[in-house]
């Protein structure tokens, strides 16, 4: 099924990391990758996007994000290809440490990056109460479902992930249905989690299931007494399940389907209690310098053609109407999907981080 661009390891100024959910921070630059992208037919078809050809524009873009490195990598390379004219980089980490970046960076000279593009919705509240994002018309809304559009069209989703539960095939026999696999105390500390302090996947997850009258605050002090163990990010979830050191982890179907494509001895079950998701919105910044590059970059990665690829090799939902589901996942209409006020849980996020903290590891 996997179709991948064929790429070779791109040289970085840091060590990569895998997903929301790695340890370690990356910058990287599209010439870094240009060379390593295979022919063939990932060569792009004209894009969709609105964007006029673009082909011609000159100038620089840079990316903050907290998408996997592989992915960038991918993504760095086929833009270099369709817009050899523009130069681009970008620095990834977790949600969190990027919103700490950006926050830091406002404070003295300025944002250093022309765009956003992180886990969740909550966030990009955030930095539009700040001030830091510009309104943008993406030219095919049409094609986009509106759940994840942003009204002030200050912000819009690239791909939906759910949060749900993998567990290791070779010591698991019976596939849960429900999240009361992480409180059951025949699992007790035999399950790990991604940390809300470092991956903005998790953070979302922490505002929803405690805003839930089934699960609530009581969900994760029950995990925490069931010897929950908490890493970094989804990536860490991951290994610490696939290598067996865990049965059963609370991860993003997108990075599961991955390792799943991948050979790793793990199943993906969306819980029946219903599907915490996230968009990975993309946003301009405001007041960047390179406004006319980074509009053609958002309306790149909104594009059917990157949604496609996107779908076909990273298993990631488009919210786009146009472009089909994976094979073996559930649409988003088929998803029973939990859905929560971005402005209330980024009102609350930072009190919900506290908690959680407190909760866990004081």
């Amino acid at each position: 099924m996997k179709r991948k661009l064929a790429v070779l390891t791109a040289a970085m100024t840091a060590l990569a990391m895998a997903g929301c959910g790695a340890s370690q921070e990356t910058t990287t630059t599209a010439a870094e990758t240009k060379d390593t992208q295979a022919a063939g037919d990932t060569s792009a078809e004209e894009s969709s996007s609105g964007a006029e050809d673009g082909s011609e524009v000159s100038g620089s873009v840079m990316l903050y994000t907290s998408s996997s490195d592989d992915y960038m990598t991918d993504i760095a390379a086929m833009f270099q290809e369709k817009y050899p004219n523009i130069s681009f980089e970008y620095y990834r980490s977790g949600t969190e440490e990027v919103v700490s970046k950006i926050m830091t960076e406002e404070k003295s000279s300025g944002v250093q990056c022309d765009v956003i593009m992180l886990a969740d919705t909550p966030t990009f509240e955030m930095l539009k109460e700040n001030g830091l994002l510009m309104q943008y018309d993406y030219p095919e809304i049409d094609q986009m479902y509106e759940d994840f559009v942003d009204p002030d069209h200050m912000y819009y989703g690239t791909a939906v992930g759910s949060t749900g539960i993998i567990y290791n095939t070779d010591m698991v026999t019976e596939a849960p249905t429900s999240l009361t696999v992480f409180t059951d105390p025949a699992n007790k500390g035999n399950c790990v989690m991604p940390s809300p302090l470092y991956s903005g996947t998790a953070a979302y997850n922490l505002g929803v299931y405690t805003r839930m009258e089934d699960l609530g605050w009581d969900f994760y002090q029950d995990m925490k007494d069931n010897e929950m163990q908490v890493v970094n990010g989804n990536g860490g979830v991951i290994d610490a399940v696939a290598n067996g050191e865990k049965a059963y982890g609370m991860v993003l179907d997108t990075d599961s389907y991955v390792a799943i494509n991948n050979g790793s001895p793990i199943a993906f079950v969306y819980p029946e209690e219903g599907c915490s998701s996230i968009c990975d919105p993309i946003a301009l910044v405001n007041g960047t310098e390179n406004e006319e590059a980074a509009k053609i970059f958002m309306d790149f990665m909104l594009s059917k053609e990157v949604r496609e690829f996107a779908a076909e090799n990273y298993f990631k939902t488009a919210p786009r109407k146009d472009v089909e589901p994976v094979a073996g996942m559930p649409s988003i209409a088929e998803r029973k999907i939990l859905s929560s006020d971005p402005k209330e849980l980024y009102a609350t996020k930072e009190d919900d981080k506290a908690k959680f903290d407190q909760m866990y590891n004081q």
